[in-house]
């Protein structure tokens, strides 16, 4: 499932239940991206006023600085899903013999 790309509504319902993923990396960086989001905002109010025209260059620096975390933050919700899914299930294996035990090792 790409937790990047569903609904809000969805990605919050699934955090909050007992599955493994989305988990805490996964909502830390929807967090990320849309506090990056935000910066651009900002950003895109500013651009082309007359008021702000002497940091007009920065400004567009700084969004395209922003895309760039926002894209990354979004890569970051699916790579955590694909890394800490396998973790968890290793949580859950049996060990009780010594096989299990080195199995889960």
């Amino acid at each position: 499932m790409g937790f990047s790309t569903v609904p809000c509504n969805e990605f919050v319902e699934v955090l909050a239940s007992k599955a493994p993923v989305p988990g805490g990396g996964g909502a830390s960086a929807l967090v990320g991206a849309v506090g990056t989001a935000l910066g651009n905002m900002v950003g895109s109010l500013t651009v082309g006023k007359k008021k702000y025209a002497e940091v007009e260059d920065e400004m567009w620096e700084l969004k395209k600085k922003c895309d760039e975390l926002q894209k990354d933050f979004l890569r970051l919700i699916e790579r955590d899903a694909e890394v800490f899914e396998p973790l968890s299930k290793a949580y859950g294996m049996p060990r009780t013999t010594e096989e299990e035990k080195a199995e889960k090792a």
